[in-house]
C-alpha cells in the first residue's frame, strides 16, 4: 500500500470531526455487501453490558482489532499526519504504521456514536489487512474492539465496497467516499486498506455496525 498515505489524504476533510485539514474528498466504490459470512450471528443482547453507544468519555483508546472467526489479531496505534508538498500544494497526509492498524485520531472511540476509522498496509510491514484485501471479511463477520481500558466492544460487518482504482475516481465516487468516511450519528467503523492482496492499484473499504460492549 505504498500510495494509501496520498490517498488518505484526500479523505481528510470529510473524516475530520475536530482537526483541520487542507484535502479533498476522494473516490470511493459502490457499497455491494458480499455474501454473509458463515460467523455465528451477533452476540445475544443478554451477554452484553450495553448495545447502545457509549459517551466519549466512559471509553478508551482502540489498541486491538481481532476477528475471532479467522483466528486475526491486529494491534492498533493511533495515527496522525503531517502536512507535506504533494505534486506542489500542501497536503495533510496520514503516516499510516507498517506494523499495526493506524487508528485515525480525529475520528470516533470505539463503542461511541460516530465513524471510527482504521487504515492498515496490505503489502508493506506486517501487511496486517492482508486478509481485508484478500476478501476474508465478509458481511455477518464479527470483529471486536479492545481499548486501552479493558473493555471489548462488538462490531459486525455490514457492508463491504467494491475495489476501486486509485486514481482516476468519478464524481459519483467522490461523494460516496464522502458519505463512507463522514461522522456519523451512528456507531460504526471504517476499514480501509489496498487491493488486490498482490499489487496496490485499487482501494478497499469495509463498515462494521456496532453490537455492543462485552465487558
Amino acid at each position: 500500500m505504498k500510495n494509501i498515505a496520498i490517498f488518505l489524504l484526500l479523505l481528510l476533510l470529510v473524516a475530520c470531526q475536530s482537526a483541520p485539514s487542507t484535502e479533498s474528498a476522494s473516490g470511493l466504490s459502490s457499497e455491494t455487501p458480499t455474501t454473509a459470512d458463515t460467523a455465528p450471528a451477533a452476540g445475544d443482547a443478554a451477554t452484553l453490558q450495553s448495545t447502545t453507544p457509549l459517551p466519549a468519555d466512559a471509553v478508551g483508546r482502540p489498541i486491538q482489532l481481532i476477528a475471532p472467526t479467522l483466528n486475526l489479531t491486529i494491534p492498533i496505534e493511533e495515527m496522525g499526519w503531517q502536512v507535506t508538498q504533494v505534486e506542489g500544494e500542501r497536503k495533510a497526509v496520514w503516516e499510516v504504521p507498517e506494523n499495526s492498524a493506524g487508528w485515525h485520531l480525529n475520528s470516533a472511540r470505539p463503542g461511541t456514536a460516530g465513524n471510527m476509522v482504521l487504515s492498515g498496509h496490505h503489502l508493506l510491514g506486517a501487511a496486517v489487512f492482508a486478509p481485508v484485501a484478500r476478501g476474508e471479511l465478509t458481511q455477518g463477520t464479527q470483529l471486536l474492539i479492545n481499548d486501552d481500558q479493558g473493555h471489548t466492544y462488538l462490531y459486525q460487518v455490514s457492508k463491504v465496497g467494491e475495489p476501486i482504482p486509485a486514481l482516476g475516481a468519478t464524481a459519483t465516487e467522490q461523494q460516496q467516499a464522502d458519505a463512507y468516511l463522514a461522522p456519523s450519528p451512528q456507531a460504526t467503523l471504517t476499514l480501509v486498506t489496498g487491493w488486490p492482496d498482490f499489487s496496490d492499484t485499487h482501494y478497499l473499504f469495509l463498515v462494521a455496525d456496532f453490537v455492543g460492549m462485552e465487558n
